[in-house]
C-alpha cells in the first residue's frame, strides 16, 4: 500500500509540474505578444503589415 501512495503522490506532483510549466509558457507568450504589439504601434504598423515588413527584409 505504501508504494501506491508514493506513486500517487508522484503522479500528482508530475501533473502539478506540467500545469506550472504550461502556465509559465502561456504567461510568457502573452507577454511577448503584448511587447510585439507595443513595438508595432510605436513604429506605426498594424499586425498585418508587420509580416510584410519581415518578408521584405528577408528578400533584400
Amino acid at each position: 500500500m505504501d508504494g501506491m501512495i508514493y506513486l500517487s503522490l508522484a503522479y500528482i506532483a508530475m501533473i502539478a509540474a506540467i500545469a506550472i510549466w504550461t502556465w509559465t509558457v502561456v504567461t510568457r507568450s502573452r507577454s511577448i505578444e503584448a511587447r510585439l504589439a507595443a513595438v508595432e504601434s510605436t513604429i506605426g504598423l498594424s499586425a498585418d503589415e508587420g509580416d510584410d515588413v519581415a518578408s521584405q527584409s528577408v528578400d533584400e
